[in-house]
């Protein structure tokens, strides 16, 4: 019984440490300014099904504060804290919606208040100086294309993240369970 916690905590941190060495990979390559939140989500799924989920959103929460203090992209730091680094975990309560459509609605909702939020924090409470003049500079119909393309996006993202734990539930965690 021992060995089991241990090696599930040993998990727990290896993968929260991929995920802060993305984050700050992410900060060298500019176009990983939404991948690297994106990647260090997905990294939080091994942790959700092996450790529980109440492991899953504590290391969620120490990532996020560690992302905040470290990673020199403030930006990707708080995509990671709105929007890309709880939604995996979030995505197992919002899969027991019954309808589809009922789901796919919530889930728009949910994430474009999520954007609004960052972004809102990003602008207005922590006044990041090289995204609010970026902002500044540009058209509110080009923000809304923006904002539409991201929509588009993190469907994308979801169907990516369904298929992602299919295939870890059915290849990945049998193997695992051997060495945990």
């Amino acid at each position: 019984m021992r060995r089991r916690k241990s090696g599930r905590i040993a998990l727990c941190g290896v993968l929260c440490a991929l995920a802060m060495t993305l984050m700050l990979g992410g900060s060298v390559l500019p176009f990983a300014t939404f991948c690297a939140p994106a990647m260090g989500g997905i990294l939080l799924v091994p942790i959700a099904m092996e450790c529980g989920m109440r492991l899953a959103w504590v290391s969620y929460a120490a990532l996020s504060i560690l992302s905040v203090l470290f990673v020199p992209d403030k930006e990707s730091a708080f995509i990671f804290v709105f929007l890309l680094g709880h939604y995996p975990l979030l995505k197992a309560y919002l899969q027991r919606i019954p309808w589809r459509w009922l789901r796919a609605v919530v889930k728009t909702v949910v994430f474009n208040g999520l954007v609004l939020a960052c972004y809102g924090v990003v602008l207005y409470i922590l006044p990041i100086q090289a995204i609010v003049q970026e902002f500044a500079h540009t058209a509110p119909l080009a923000l809304a294309g923006l904002l539409a393309l991201a929509n588009v996006c993190f469907w994308v993202y979801d169907a990516a993240l369904n298929n992602l734990i299919r295939a870890y539930a059915l290849r990945m965690r049998p193997l695992l369970r051997r060495f945990l």
